[in-house]
């Protein structure tokens, strides 16, 4: 398509223009790896969690103990860990702070120690 002047007014250099390529700085990956923590960590309690539960339930059953402390101390456990450290690295994320991803990875660990602590108490 050419424009008054008799030129070509899709060149190359207007795609590059309105293309610009994207850098990705240290700071972008670091951000972009709290998202992708945040939601796998999310995905892990749905798919993790009731596995973990049935295992207290077998080992109380295994023990011949009451299982209602240990299940009911993992869940709560599991569930604030959860929410309060996703939210505070997505939160932190969405705001570009370079420890973005440290809540995640805290909140991850928290629910494999509330694990261990309620397997302990069966």
């Amino acid at each position: 398509m050419t424009d008054g002047s008799g030129r070509d007014s899709q060149g190359a250099e207007d795609w590059e223009e309105l293309e610009p390529q994207r850098v990705w700085t240290a700071a972008d990956r670091w951000r972009l790896a709290a998202w992708v923590l945040v939601f796998a960590n999310l995905l892990g309690v749905l798919m993790l969690a009731p596995v973990g539960d049935g295992g207290l339930v077998q080992a109380a059953e295994a023990a011949g103990t009451d299982d209602g402390p240990a299940r009911l101390t993992y869940w709560v456990t599991v569930l604030v860990a959860t929410l309060v450290g996703n939210a505070i690295g997505a939160a932190a994320a969405a705001t570009k702070r370079r420890w973005a991803i440290v809540p995640p990875l805290l909140a991850a660990a928290v629910c494999w120690i509330a694990f261990f602590v309620a397997q302990a108490m069966v």
